[in-house]
């Protein structure tokens, strides 16, 4: 399970400052998509944390680099709103990198 510290760390850290982005967001519509992705990110940490990922495969370290891309956004973002939408983008890039590692597990909280 070490193999997926670093996935998980990742998932924690994008969901803390998409969390923190949302805070501060004034446009309705735009919280409301960070807020689909919050949570989209949520289940696929549970759906992380009962599994084992291959980190040789290629597949995690791009995603990797997309929670770190994310992550980082997110935080450029809060202080500027007018990148919340590439930030949403980015957040809708992650999910579906991290998805493709996690096709087929099922989470702790779907039990």
């Amino acid at each position: 399970m070490a193999d997926n510290k670093t996935i998980r760390l990742g998932l924690v850290d994008a969901i803390n400052q998409m969390m923190r982005l949302s805070d501060v967001c004034d446009d309705p519509d735009h919280k409301f998509e960070i807020n689909l992705k919050v949570r989209a990110l949520f289940k696929i940490l549970d759906r992380v944390i009962v599994t084992t990922l291959q980190t040789t495969d290629a597949d995690f370290e791009q995603a990797l680099l997309a929670l770190d891309a994310l992550t980082q956004q997110a935080n450029s973002a809060t202080a500027s709103l007018t990148m919340v939408a590439e930030t949403i983008t980015k957040a809708a890039d992650a999910i579906g990198k991290i998805e493709k590692l996690v096709a087929g597990v099922v989470g702790i909280l779907a039990i």
